[in-house]
């Protein structure tokens, strides 16, 4: 079974910011002004066109009357959070594919359910909703794939069993761009010879499918006929974590600039801390106010979660990469920190310098106060002078 909660970032927010209960269409991502990327859309602003990555700017030449919001990482956490129990008490295996979306095996039930999971699958939508208030709509197969692309035939709120010897039959309606593993640029090259549905596929024999598209024809002639994998494996941690934020105007001051990147890495530190993790490698990402993106990267002697650490590696990078901005007579329009190569956090060394910690020490309350407060309840004072500012901007 695939459950796959619908219009997710879009319904939290809902949720939490009473003003969006009874507006249709909704963007989660970039800034009212156009600038930055889609992370979602209700339903409403779907109509329209509009899609996850897509440009704000875009989004909103599309659906000009569109809400623009964003919320926060730790809402969806708390969602996605209560989502799982629920799962977790009507399934043997649980295995979540990301925050809005898990995969449920029921191996081992059969004499339960020896006909069909639908009353499962009912009652799991019902207690969703009763327990998180949001909606899902869930696939039910014989493999993985077939469950998934269930679930994305079912929104919203609706249930799709598809039982074994019918996934020829299912996938064979569906056009190949629906099938896991084939984004946009494969299904425009399958498209580029002529191949846009499954049932084209289904009927070509695989030595004529081999010579049009090469040695992914097999793999897509085993998907298009419904094939997929049945085993679950738990969900690999996260390779990588980050945050960046495009700016309301470009922007030419590095102190400014500093401030910003402080307060990004103090969430991504606070998430690698939630998740048991510390990073080897920082990255900095910033894109000059033409759209010219450029990446630097740092190895760490050691793995860290301290936001000290991670802070002062971002910055040695910010100050040459603003130099070439500035060299360019621009601004800077996007800047974010990444966090990679990413290991278990272990445990604190006996011998480490007690200046390392003293912050360590202070790091875990601020986590137990922000936790119980909200992330917002603590800031570095050495930002305030820069938050006040932030937002008397807002204000205006």
């Amino acid at each position: 079974m695939h459950v796959d909660l619908d219009a997710f970032f879009v319904e939290v927010c809902r949720q939490r910011m009473p003003e969006l209960r009874g507006v249709d269409r909704i963007i989660v991502g970039g800034r009212p002004d156009g600038r930055g990327v889609v992370t979602s859309a209700s339903y409403g602003a779907r109509k329209f066109g509009v899609r996850s990555g897509m440009p704000t700017g875009r989004a909103l030449k599309l659906c000009p009357d569109a809400k623009v919001v964003n919320g926060k990482f730790s809402w969806y956490r708390e969602a996605s959070r209560a989502v799982r129990a629920v799962l977790e008490r009507h399934a043997p295996r649980v295995v979540m594919a990301g925050v809005d979306e898990g995969y449920l095996d029921f191996t081992g039930t059969e004499s339960l359910w020896p006909v069909s999971l639908l009353p499962v699958a009912e009652r799991i939508r019902a207690d969703v909703k009763a327990a998180s208030g949001l909606d899902v709509s869930i696939g039910i197969g014989p493999n993985r794939a077939i469950a998934k692309m269930g679930s994305d035939f079912a929104k919203p709120r609706g249930i799709v069993e598809v039982r074994a010897g019918w996934e020829a039959g299912f996938t064979a309606g569906l056009p190949l761009r629906a099938f896991p593993g084939v984004g946009p640029k494969t299904a425009a090259r399958l498209a580029g010879k002529g191949l846009t549905e499954a049932w084209e596929v289904q009927r070509m024999p695989l030595d004529r499918l081999q010579r049009l598209v090469g040695e992914e024809a097999s793999w897509l002639k085993l998907r298009a006929e419904g094939n997929g994998g049945t085993t679950l494996s738990q969900r690999e941690r996260a390779r990588s974590i980050s945050r960046e934020t495009t700016l309301g105007q470009d922007e030419r001051d590095l102190p400014r600039l500093q401030g910003i990147l402080m307060m990004l890495t103090a969430r991504v530190a606070s998430q690698l801390r939630d998740e048991d993790l510390e990073a080897r490698t920082v990255v900095l990402k910033l894109r000059h106010g033409d759209f010219h993106t450029v990446t630097r990267r740092v190895t760490l002697p050691a793995p860290t979660a301290l936001d000290s650490e991670l802070l002062q590696a971002v910055t040695e990078l910010l100050k040459p990469a603003f130099a070439e901005v500035r060299r360019r007579d621009l601004g800077v329009r996007l800047i974010g920190i990444g966090t990679t190569n990413l290991v278990p956090a272990a445990a604190p060394d006996l011998f480490e310098d007690p200046a390392r910690g003293k912050q360590r020490t202070l790091t875990h309350a601020v986590d137990r106060v922000r936790e119980k407060f909200g992330f917002d309840a603590l800031t570095p004072g050495r930002l305030m002078s820069f938050k006040r500012r932030r937002d008397d901007d807002r204000d205006r």
